[in-house]
């Protein structure tokens, strides 16, 4: 692997030389509005946004369209409503292609689920249903860990079928312990109060309510449990890639993050991360890629294990990150490599990002106030004072009135939830 920062991720390509493609962008949030900025960015293209909702990141935007589709997310209408989608966008613009990209958990399973029959209308670099499957499921991407020597914590798996016989959830490791839904996708289904994302176990009591609360409420999956790493937020790593469609990887970029969410329904995402990299957790992810024969974008969620030096695997997931702009932000425009691998049919040697650029989903009032003090924080003021950072969706090319206005009710009410629900934290 050839380590590089791509220098010309932000040069837009020439007239002459430009594409004729849409990207058709699954998701109207911070996710689908980082990747439109990237193929404007590099292309001068403009993005078109579909899903349920026309959220906040993506409206009044001049680089990205919204289009509402109500029920697109589900099955029985994914595949008609795409199709029908593309009718209309083709006779707009007959020798227009289409690029097609998930940006959240369910449209990227249903994109995999329906690969065949979607890339009748869009190109795309989604992996198939069945190594679907075994990337997202927490039980064989732990199984997988272990056939490619890949660090993970102790991890015990609980079912269906263990709760209804009325055994008691396993114990790998000692209290406190992480609880998961095995199947990510099946989880998003269910909702009870109390529900998250993922659960810190104190004790035994608390193991047992938490997976009844679960089973209770329609979960059908396995549970993992896995020992609890120690560290706060700053131990976290989350990792994105793009592997071109004849299994190479293109690109990989790591990032710290600074801090997380508080607030219960929104608790596993990230606020602020710096960028960086790590020789050993690429080679790492390269074997992982390697055995699945992955294709596409793919985010890893990683923990710096302080007792030994070591990085441990949480999970895949077959999509860019909620907080991917980062990588953009970086140097490395994540919008680039699929447009190059589909549209322009051009593969390069490896980019691998070990840059240093500090991206934040908050105010920069909020991670003063609420990161945890240590040389992290102490990092991300550097960064911000050498004005090495960027803001989610505050894009200084984009701008009108009423978008200004909207993101910053926005901002305003992630202020609000970090008031509420973060620790508090001593003045730095």
């Amino acid at each position: 692997m050839v380590d590089s920062r791509n220098t010309n991720s932000n040069d837009a390509t020439s007239d002459e030389n430009r594409p004729m493609f849409l990207p058709v962008l699954i998701g109207t949030g911070a996710n689908a509005y980082g990747l439109a900025c990237g193929f404007h960015k590099a292309y001068g293209v403009k993005s078109l946004a579909v899903g349920p909702a026309a959220l906040i990141q993506c409206r009044h935007s001049s680089i990205v369209d919204i289009r509402v589709i109500n029920d697109l997310t589900e099955e029985k209408h994914f595949v008609p409503e795409l199709h029908k989608l593309a009718t209309e966008l083709k006779a707009q613009s007959p020798d227009r292609q289409l690029l097609i990209i998930a940006c959240g958990d369910t449209s990227a399973a249903l994109l995999a689920e329906h690969r065949d029959e979607i890339r009748k209308d869009y190109l795309t670099s989604t992996i198939d249903g069945p190594t679907l499957q075994r990337a997202v499921d927490k039980v064989s991407f732990w199984k997988l860990c272990e056939t490619t020597k890949v660090n993970t914590p102790l991890t015990a798996v609980y079912s269906f079928a263990d709760f209804q016989s009325g055994q008691k959830v396993p114990q790998p490791a000692a209290f406190p312990l992480e609880l998961k839904a095995a199947d990510s996708v099946s989880y998003l289904s269910i909702d009870f109060p109390g529900r998250k994302k993922a659960y810190t176990i104190a004790d035994a009591t608390e193991l047992n309510q938490v997976a009844h609360d679960i089973y209770t409420n329609g979960y059908r999956g396995e549970l993992i449990i896995q020992e609890f790493i120690p560290g706060d937020d700053t131990g976290m790593r989350t990792l994105n890639a793009y592997v071109n469609s004849d299994g190479s990887v293109a690109m990989m970029c790591m990032g710290r993050p600074v801090m997380e969410e508080y607030a219960p329904n929104r608790i596993g995402n990230y606020a602020a991360i710096i960028s960086e990299g790590d020789k050993t957790v690429y080679e790492q992810c390269q074997r992982l890629i390697d055995e699945l024969g992955y294709t596409g974008y793919v985010n890893f969620d990683i923990k710096h294990d302080p007792r030994d030096g070591s990085y441990r695997f949480f999970e895949i997931n077959p999509r860019p990150g909620g907080s991917s702009d980062y990588v953009t932000q970086a140097g490395f425009n994540l919008a680039r490599w699929i447009a190059e691998d589909l549209v322009m049919h051009r593969h390069s040697e490896p980019s691998l990002c070990f840059s240093e650029h500090l991206w934040m989903g908050i105010p920069k009032r909020v991670l003063k106030k609420y990161a945890p003090a240590g040389p992290l924080k102490d990092d991300a003021l550097r960064l911000i004072s050498e004005g090495k950072w960027s803001r989610s969706c505050f894009n200084s090319a984009d701008r009108n009135l009423k978008r200004t206005l909207g993101l910053w009710r926005w901002q305003l009410h992630v202020s609000r939830d970090f008031k509420q629900y973060a620790p508090k934290r001593n003045k730095a």
